[in-house]
């Protein structure tokens, strides 16, 4: 099975990758993988960022400044689509080898996309699981990573409601109490999901 992962921003669903990961899934984390490409210097989005937002969006070791980046688009979030624009066929690259290697090699795969519907990627996967936190909770979880709320506010206004994604989904599942209650409902989860 190759199963697409989302939900809010806070909900849990690293907690949930990191679940099919011991449980011998692959894993893949998009977030992750769009990080590297700004490490990595992708030519392109480099390329993109230098003519969109400046030269000040660039350290003195040539790194893109992440923050000042992220207070650009927050400022001006119709701009997002120019990153995009050159991320996201990037991504659906890896995306789509990753899960041919899956599928080679008969291997359950789990891939976590925050912005999978947005995105457009759920015909990538064979079946689609939303997680969903009440809304204090996350807030207070994501305070406690250091999550100011302004960058919350910015990060919730890109994607669908929670809502939408649990009702588009094929499984979903209610993160709001501890870590053990959320493995056990994951095990009864996989054992439906593979039967």
């Amino acid at each position: 099975m190759i199963l697409g992962i989302t939900g809010g921003f806070g909900c849990g669903k690293s907690s949930v990758l990191h679940f099919f990961e011991l449980h011998d899934f692959f894993v893949l984390d998009a977030d992750a993988v769009c990080h590297s490409f700004y490490a990595e210097k992708v030519p392109e989005l480099m390329k993109c960022i230098r003519c969109n937002f400046g030269e000040n969006m660039f350290l003195p070791d040539g790194d893109i400044d992440r923050k000042a980046l992220g207070q650009k688009l927050f400022k001006q979030p119709e701009k997002m689509k120019l990153l995009t624009d050159v991320i996201y066929p990037l991504l659906t690259a890896k995306i789509k080898a990753a899960i041919a290697e899956c599928r080679r090699n008969g291997k359950n795969g789990a891939f976590e996309l925050p912005l999978l519907y947005e995105a457009g990627f759920e015909q990538c996967f064979d079946k689609i699981l939303a997680i969903w936190c009440p809304n204090e909770l996350r807030k207070k979880r994501l305070s406690g990573r250091n999550f100011q709320p302004d960058e919350v506010v910015r990060r919730d206004r890109m994607q669908l409601p929670v809502s939408e994604k649990m009702e588009r989904a094929d499984f979903a599942v209610i993160n709001s109490g501890s870590r053990e209650q959320l493995t056990e409902q994951m095990e009864k989860l996989l054992q439906t999901m593979i039967k």
